[in-house]
């Protein structure tokens, strides 16, 4: 579980750099690739954000409020880029 937490770190990060891309993008050609790529992104995030909820629910009961509290953290990040 920790990997896909951090999996989505990584994409999270790299949603804000890709966005950073868009911003500066110079031509139509460019901004179109940024595009596509920021939301594969957001597929691949949405994808990990569904695993997580089935680990966080197999988490002992000690462990499962923090983990679902990052989760939720997780998808709160997700609906402020989108």
């Amino acid at each position: 579980m920790e990997s896909c937490f951090s999996q989505t770190s990584i994409v999270i990060h790299e949603i804000k750099n890709d966005l950073l891309s868009y911003e500066n993008a110079q031509d139509r050609e460019t901004e179109l690739a940024c595009t596509n790529h920021i939301n594969n992104q957001f597929q691949r995030l949405l994808e990990i954000c569904d695993r997580l909820d089935i680990l966080v629910n197999k988490e002992p009961a000690q462990r499962r409020a923090q983990s679902r509290q990052r989760l939720n953290e997780i998808k709160y990040d997700i609906k402020h880029y989108q």
